[in-house]
């Protein structure tokens, strides 16, 4: 009994202590998962201030700087207040007032309705005195009340010595208020002003495509200031136009232009009360009840200074200080500023941090932060990647801040870049990376036939390999493992461009290390053998051509049908390419590789259509402007259609097949729409890697670039080609049995679709 019990009380403390162990288990996730939340919402704000903040393009900001000072404050941040000192602390490198953290608990806080204690127009002292966003207010709630009011203001002002608009609210202006503010002051100005005024414009960001930040890649990706034409207010008043004031505040409707115009042409002070006018912003959503208010666009006066400064700041009594200041005659009195030209950034290329081959954390989650920036931006395809995108930071947040070594940052990247699932998505000087993964290979040649991983070529006879071994394990590992690891790097658009890289790659490794592989051979027989790894693409860029046919790269087939091998064929030699197939009645064009810039030379050939669309191509086009509260607005993109050029020669009038496999990427893809543009193409063979678009590149810490689709590239039709291919009217998947005989079954297919429909 005595031992039950004291067995009972273990087991009760067990439980508890079980329990207690769960609780704070689970408090400690809760914890790093707010934590890892706040960092992406800092990543958030970070990319949209560098990418739309008008100051970053025109002012020397370490951006980068303010990143990483900031990544260690909020990691200890425990409490909202925390967070939104952190972001603030960020912010302020800007210098700008406009562009800050909040607590969206602050922003609910309204101040109280207005209190009419005086005339929306009425004299003081002599002085016309315009309650504007008193009338904004009151036409809102009844049109006709404008016409009363232009009454009033039209007959004070025959005797008034001067003019103070007031614009100050009491609280935000509804949408409709502002309209009526805005409507309102640009008729009553014209008949106070005896001139023509030019007033103030602004100036935002925009990003056409995203250039290039290195040698490489196309060049019409460009970034901007884009600086609006200014408006102006053509005076009607036959006297002189007599002393202005604008008194304004913190919830004066938006009218910076005028105000700038009419101070800049020396017609009117500005007296400001408490905080400035808010300017345009757009308002990012974060964890914790945070948001950050950005700044999207900058005034530039028509004097060449930049935003709006007042003549005259006080806390309270602006009405007073205003009516001396035009009894003062403090608009003469107003010296000159400096008009300057701004100066501007020369480039906006990012820091590769070359000398930092393993950066430390902060700069490690630099790297993701810019690499989710560009692409949530920029990346015309990411409408295409899916759900998983929205949890990229939250997911590779602690796996960088995971790695120990230059060999795990650099896998890290490779990873990473397979989330937007572009082909084109390659990393370079990733030589850790590559080191681990292997750069060397054995004399044979792997590739993917059924579903298998099969020996597609030997190079040296005397090894223990045939041409169509199924490789079943590599190093004692079943080769399904070695293919999975593989794909964890391997960014692809398509899953037959995944498993042509993948199988391309299974049995690399360090330079002279042996790689143990189980092969199952024709007749089904198992065995095990060993090759060295002896030959590198990098070392020997000869060995690339181990892939080139070895036929004619043109010729007239025994059938009598014409074929071009279009990954050989060159740009002079098309015109002795239509002569050698001329009078055939059917060429075959190979299109199994990758080609040359001939397509604009041959597809004009096939046709005797003009002014045809071979493609649709679109990039995004970004504008501050185009930015909306919470979200990215659905902006417009640049779009053009591209034709086929003029053709020079005579037009080929054969019936034209195409070969196509997972071999064909881009610029083969490419021209494949440009044949069919032109002519009636049958496609025969495999679906294409689905990846087309003129690439870019960005640059990551450890001088890292990553290439991506830079263009949507679209059939002329409309059709998706990205993540598709080109699928063939003729599907013909190669047999590990046509391999081991040496035959092109998607050639001998072409060749027999031709011959029937010669005898039809």
């Amino acid at each position: 009994m005595y031992h039950q019990k004291i067995l009972s009380l273990f087991l009760s403390s067990v439980v508890v202590l079980s329990a207690l162990c769960a609780s704070v288990h689970g408090q400690n996730k809760t914890s790093e998962d707010a934590r890892v939340a706040r960092l992406a919402g800092l990543a958030k704000v970070w990319g949209t201030v560098k990418y739309f903040h008008p100051y970053l393009a025109s002012r020397e900001i370490d951006w980068d700087r303010a990143l990483i000072e900031t990544i260690q404050k909020v990691n200890v941040a425990k409490t909202p207040q925390d967070y939104q000192t952190a972001l603030n602390q960020m912010l302020a490198v800007l210098n700008d007032k406009s562009t800050r953290a909040v607590l969206v608990a602050d922003t609910n806080l309204r101040a109280p309705a207005p209190s009419v204690t005086s005339k929306p127009v009425r004299m003081e002292n002599g002085f016309l005195i315009i309650d504007a966003a008193q009338i904004a207010q009151a036409v809102t709630e009844n049109m006709s009340a404008l016409n009363g009011f232009v009454a009033d203001i039209n007959k004070s002002f025959q005797t008034a010595k001067g003019v103070i608009i007031d614009a100050r609210g009491t609280k935000k202006a509804a949408e409709i208020e502002a309209y009526h503010f805005d409507n309102f002051i640009r008729q009553t100005l014209p008949t106070m002003l005896d001139k023509t005024v030019v007033l103030g414009t602004t100036r935002y960001r925009m990003h056409n495509g995203y250039a290039t930040q290195t040698g490489a890649g196309y060049n019409s990706y460009y970034s901007a200031i884009v600086n609006s034409a200014p408006k102006t207010i053509a005076g009607r008043s036959k006297t002189k136009t007599p002393p202005l004031a604008f008194i304004i505040n913190e919830h004066s409707p938006a009218f910076a232009d005028v105000l700038s115009g009419m101070q800049s042409a020396g017609l009117a002070l500005i007296v400001q009360e408490g905080g400035a006018p808010a300017v345009e912003t757009f308002t990012i959503s974060l964890p914790d009840g945070v948001k950050v208010e950005m700044r999207t666009t900058e005034l530039v006066n028509p004097d060449g200074a930049i935003n709006l400064q007042p003549d005259v700041a006080v806390a309270k009594g602006a009405t007073e200080v205003a009516l001396k200041a035009l009894q003062e005659n403090r608009i003469a009195q107003r010296p000159l500023r400096d008009t300057a030209p701004l100066t501007t950034k020369t480039t906006e290329k990012d820091e590769p941090y070359a000398d930092m081959l393993f950066p430390n954390v902060e700069y490690r989650l630099l790297t993701l932060f810019r690499y989710w920036s560009v692409i949530n931006y920029f990346f015309p395809y990411k409408h295409l990647i899916g759900d998983s995108w929205n949890t990229v930071l939250t997911r590779y947040i602690p796996k960088f801040e995971a790695n120990k070594d230059v060999t795990d940052y650099q896998l890290t990247v490779r990873e990473l870049v397979t989330e937007m699932r572009d082909s084109h998505g390659f990393v370079r000087n990733a030589n850790a990376a590559a080191e681990k993964l292997g750069s060397f290979f054995p004399p044979v040649i792997s590739g993917y036939l059924e579903g298998q991983s099969v020996i597609t070529k030997v190079l040296d006879d005397k090894l223990p390999v045939k041409v169509g071994d199924v490789i079943m394990s590599i190093d004692g590992e079943p080769v399904e493992k070695k293919r999975e690891l593989l794909a964890r790097y391997t960014a692809a658009s398509t899953e037959q461009w995944l498993m042509r890289s993948v199988n391309g790659r299974l049995l690399f490794g360090p330079k002279d290390s042996v790689v143990k592989v189980k092969l199952r051979g024709a007749s089904g027989e198992v065995r095990d053998v060993e090759l060295t790894r002896s030959l590198s693409f990098a070392a020997d860029p000869k060995l690339a051509n181990i892939f080139e046919r070895t036929t004619p790269v043109m010729q007239v087939l025994p059938s009598g049908f014409g074929y071009v091998d279009l990954d050989r064929l060159q740009v002079g030699e098309v015109d002795k390419m239509f002569e050698t197939i001329k009078g055939t009645p059917a060429v075959i064009l190979d299109m199994r590789g990758y080609p040359n810039g001939t397509a604009w030379s041959i597809a004009p050939r096939l046709t005797d259509k003009g002014n045809v669309v071979a493609a649709l191509f679109s990039r995004p086009l970004l504008e501050a402007t185009s930015l909306a509260d919470e979200e990215l607005a659905e902006s417009p993109n640049y779009s053009f259609s591209q034709r086929l050029p003029d053709g020079s020669g005579d037009r080929y009038r054969g019936k034209v097949v195409v070969l196509i496999n997972e071999d064909a990427i881009s610029q083969a893809e490419h021209s494949c729409m440009m044949f069919e543009a032109a002519t009636d193409v049958t496609f025969i063979g495999t679906p294409t890697a689905g990846a087309n678009g003129d690439i870019t590149y960005m640059v990551l810490p450890g001088n890292l670039h990553v290439s991506f689709s830079g263009h949507d590239v679209r059939h002329a039709d409309g059709r998706q080609l990205q993540r598709v291919g080109i699928q063939p009217t003729i599907k013909v998947t190669p047999t590990i049995r046509g391999l081991i005989a040496g035959r092109d079954e998607i050639l001998d297919e072409a060749v027999r679709f031709l011959q029937k429909k010669g005898s039809e």
